[in-house]
């Protein structure tokens, strides 16, 4: 019975020794996935910014500081844009 389990607890081991030595090959997809997560969450971001802003200057709440979230919200989603297709640009020429 003994010898059955350290079969399978060694197969085991080995599949995930395995997956461990496949990482470096997946850290390039990793770092391109959280790259972008991190583009689309400041698009995000600067949107909400953006439309808060609004709401604070249309309702006369607080024109001047609504104005500046505004500006701060199409900035965020400038910087967003620029490096979502700088992005794009690279790994289509790297391949």
């Amino acid at each position: 019975m003994t010898w059955r389990y350290n079969l399978v607890f060694n197969n085991h081991l080995n599949g995930f020794l395995d997956s461990l030595k496949d990482i470096p090959s997946h850290l390039d997809t990793i770092i391109k996935n959280a790259i972008a997560y991190l583009i689309v969450l400041l698009f995000a971001l600067g949107i909400i910014l953006a439309i808060v802003g609004a709401i604070k200057w249309a309702t006369g709440w607080d024109e001047r500081s609504g104005k500046k979230t505004i500006v701060k919200g199409l900035v965020l989603v400038a910087i967003s844009l620029v490096s979502g297709s700088l992005g794009i640009g690279v790994s289509v020429l790297v391949g």
